[in-house]
């Protein structure tokens, strides 16, 4: 018997036409098979890594990497400033953080519904779990890249205040918002193979459209708006604000980062659920 399934578990299908209000109800449900969830989780991690030569250690390499190459492209080649009055490169690595995770989490959750069908055919579980556990299995890189960057920021010996602390909720705001978004996206990967394919071109534009290399105040006015509908903007200028100025969120902007964030979930699970019955006809 699968970790975190009940031997009536197998009887289970999905309910068709899933409502608002049964929200709360399938939300008890899937906090239930916390057991499963961290056991696909570990499974995804594992899975990454494996008979590759340096294993684990691309959690380290891959974000240095980039760090390292996009540093020496936009600080030197390219003369891009820091805010703050802090070297260039943990200013890089704030926005860089948060982008690789979102990024990463979007791109491997689209595909997980599609790959785990064979899984899917043989026991019923909260099939929203697995796009869940995608996006958690990256949470695993995120943290390993959250120690880096605490490990340059003493290398630099750029001081921290307590305000820094404001990342934790603001990252929750962001983890909320990524894994609304990746659920409908696996769900319609699975009808639309197409899917897939759009959500790596749109990644690729919303890099350069996303204040990582730069910050979001050297935008023209008249093009601010795009960053107005980017939470992933947001997101980032809460972390530098935070973490290097010293700033707590305003108030107002946090209500409304949490608003898109809430909304974004609560949207992004309705549709998936409104799916998950036609799961079975694309076996």
């Amino acid at each position: 018997m699968a970790v975190g399934t009940t031997s009536d578990d197998r009887y289970v299908r999905p309910v068709r036409g899933f409502r608002l209000r049964d929200f709360p109800s399938s939300m008890a449900r899937l906090f239930e098979r916390h057991e499963l969830v961290w056991f696909l989780t570990v499974r995804h991690f594992k899975a990454l890594y494996k008979q590759s030569a340096l294993g684990y250690a691309w959690t380290v390499v891959n974000p240095l990497a980039q760090l390292i190459i996009l540093s020496f492209v936009f600080s030197t080649i390219l003369r891009q400033e820091s805010q703050f009055g802090v070297p260039f490169a943990i200013f890089l690595f704030i926005g860089l953080l948060p982008w690789l995770f979102f990024s990463s989490a979007i791109s491997f959750a689209t595909e997980s519904v599609a790959s785990g069908m064979s899984l899917i055919t043989k026991v019923y579980f909260p099939r929203e779990i697995l796009p869940i556990t995608a996006v958690i299995t990256k949470l695993i890189d995120f943290l390993v890249g959250v120690v880096i960057l605490i490990g340059v920021t003493l290398v630099y010996g750029v001081g921290m205040s307590w305000a820094a602390l404001w990342v934790l909720p603001v990252f929750f705001l962001q983890f909320l918002f990524t894994v609304g978004l990746a659920m409908p996206l696996a769900a319609l990967n699975l009808f639309f193979r197409d899917v897939r394919f759009l959500v790596g071109v749109t990644l690729h534009m919303l890099f350069f459209l996303t204040p990582i290399f730069y910050a979001a105040s050297r935008v023209p006015e008249r093009y601010q708006f795009l960053y107005e509908f980017n939470p992933n903007a947001a997101f980032i200028n809460a972390y530098r604000g935070a973490y290097l100025g010293g700033q707590a969120p305003s108030i107002e902007r946090l209500a409304l980062a949490a608003a898109i964030a809430v909304t974004t979930f609560i949207v992004g699970y309705y549709i998936f659920k409104k799916l998950e019955s036609g799961f079975a006809d694309r076996i």
